[in-house]
């Protein structure tokens, strides 16, 4: 959306980000492949933690389907607003830090002890201790992010850090439910690309270049956020966000 409008080109069209987002899907289903393929025989051998993992995964997706096609008309127009895209970004940067700031005191309460007086410093959950309602509320976090200048993985990690769930396995489950999000989005707008004014060379270029930088940016992130926090984000999405909104 920011790029094109800050460089002066014709903006490539929704069926031309969905082709990247289709590469990102391919990226996701690949560094994740172990993650899906044995959440997928659990299901059907009864395993528990598959099961429970499936339906999380199924609950946090559909408030990003119900969005997307109820309100398709309304996001398609937000993608011609490049000011309210550069604010959406800072919007971004808020909601990275809230989640810092409740994941440090929720890590910093102490959980009550009978034997102590000063209890016992809170764990941190991981995705086995997430619960539907939990994922809900991270599906609401993607349903928003639809607007193209809230981040997707930013708001989704940022709503698992904000419940007290570790950053990297909140980043797990949010790319996790990307799955699902990404390949709907995909069978609903992939036929609008037979009438994109897009050349095969460019297309092609695009497209690599999302799945190679997807699958690095998933595996980079993933390790960072084992030590580290959303902060740095946070300050790029304020830096991005203030430049574009006084160039475009």
């Amino acid at each position: 959306m920011l790029v094109p409008e800050a460089l002066g080109w014709a903006p490539p069209g929704l069926a031309f980000d969905v082709l990247l987002h289709v590469a990102s899907l391919i990226a996701l289903v690949t560094y994740f492949y172990s993650d899906l393929a044995s959440t997928a025989r659990g299901m059907f051998s009864g395993d528990r933690v598959a099961r429970n993992l499936a339906l999380l995964l199924i609950v946090g997706t559909i408030p990003a389907g119900v969005a997307g096609v109820a309100l398709s008309g309304y996001f398609e127009g937000t993608f011609t607003d490049a000011k309210s895209t550069a604010l959406q970004l800072m919007i971004t940067a808020v909601i990275l830090v809230g989640a810092e700031r409740a994941l440090a005191r929720s890590a910093g309460r102490p959980r009550p002890d009978r034997k102590s007086k000063m209890g016992r410093p809170r764990r941190l959950r991981t995705i086995r201790d997430l619960r539907w309602w939990d994922a809900a509320l991270i599906g609401v976090a993607q349903a928003i992010s639809i607007l193209p200048g809230i981040s997707r993985s930013g708001a989704t990690i940022a709503a698992g850090v904000g419940l007290s769930v570790t950053r990297d396995d909140s980043a797990r489950f949010a790319f996790l439910l990307a799955v699902p999000a990404l390949a709907g989005a995909a069978v609903v707008k992939v036929p609008d690309l037979a009438g994109t004014s897009l050349g095969a060379g460019p297309a092609l270029a695009g497209f690599t270049a999302s799945l190679l930088f997807s699958y690095l940016s998933i595996a980079a992130l993933i390790r960072y956020l084992r030590t580290r926090t959303l902060y740095p984000f946070a300050a790029y999405c304020v830096i991005a966000g203030i430049t574009f909104y006084l160039i475009v």
